[in-house]
């Protein structure tokens, strides 16, 4: 397939762009502009030695090339730095532009289409969800990287709940955490079912405020309350050194504690994660919490003359 030409140059307006290196098998490394890619050839650009003028062109066969690292075209670098927060808009640009080398060890292409996908899902709700699920397909069957591999199969089951297919997602969330080995993508899968409980717990006790009095709908809430528990402490309890998850699990079980009317447990586990984690990114969040726990609002009847 065709990859690069000179598509950057419409891209950036006809303004230069940064080198590429290419690495040959032979341990030859070429500073370069690649003008044209296949799986069969490279045809490259090596600029001109000091003090002579013109270039040369060079072809080279794929197969014996160890490795590309591009270069940033014009205007890429800026937005890549920021793409977590960047719009879906922004991103399709890079991602139709790098798309073709998903499959090449080091391209940016995985980090495009990740970032891609989610601000999708963040911008259009289900519809984008439903958009953002066949790209994270795409990821998982062609992506280079494991690491990548792994962030587009926790971004599918993601999608799967953002998109309200609960069910499937929690189906598909389950054969998952039975078939991996990867530990970093078991804590996202689980933290991902324990979120599905939790939410299953909600609509159970909507459903059923007299829950406590039921006898068959009593069991039914509390193996979702326990199970959702007992996976949001996961990481906390076995996975530690992973501060950022282990962090979120604590978060989340005081959160779930607090719905279930165990205020004094809910405050345990915020101050676990302020003693334990605290510079992570869930904090500031505990901080607050722990505030609201022990000064609840005032009822105003309480108050009143």
């Amino acid at each position: 397939m065709r990859a690069i030409l000179w598509a950057f140059v419409l891209l950036a307006g006809g303004t230069a762009v940064s080198q590429d290196l290419v690495v040959m098998k032979t341990g030859e490394t070429l500073a370069c502009r690649i003008d044209d890619l296949t799986d069969s050839i490279v045809n490259v650009t090596l600029p001109a030695a000091a003090g002579a003028i013109g270039s040369a062109k060079r072809t080279l066969a794929a197969p014996e090339v160890e490795r590309i690292e591009f270069g940033y075209r014009p205007g890429e670098e800026p937005l890549f730095g920021r793409r977590a927060g960047a719009t879906s808009a922004e991103l399709k640009t890079w991602w139709d532009f790098w798309f073709p080398h998903l499959h090449r060890p080091r391209s940016r292409s995985a980090a495009w289409g990740l970032a891609y996908a989610t601000a999708m899902m963040r911008e259009e709700g289900a519809i984008g969800a439903e958009k953002a699920l066949s790209l994270f397909d795409h990821l998982i069957a062609k992506a280079w990287s494991p690491e990548d591999v792994t962030a587009a199969k926790r971004g599918r089951l993601e999608a799967l709940m953002a998109k309200g297919d609960l069910e499937a997602a929690t189906a598909e969330a389950r054969l998952l955490a039975k078939a991996i080995e990867d530990p970093a993508l078991l804590i996202e899968v689980e933290h991902l079912l324990a979120q599905a409980d939790f939410r299953a717990l909600r609509e159970l006790e909507e459903e059923h405020p007299r829950w406590i009095e039921d006898e068959e709908v009593r069991p039914r809430r509390h193996e979702l309350y326990h199970r959702a528990l007992d996976q949001f402490l996961k990481p906390h309890l076995f996975h530690a050194t992973r501060e950022e998850a282990a962090a979120r699990g604590l978060f989340h079980a005081a959160e779930l504690l607090h719905f279930g009317d165990e205020d004094a447990e809910a405050k345990a586990r915020w101050e676990d994660l302020l003693k334990l984690y605290p510079g992570t990114s869930f904090a500031a969040q505990a901080k607050e919490s722990l505030a609201t726990l022990q000064s609840p609002p005032t009822d105003p009847k309480a108050t009143a003359p």
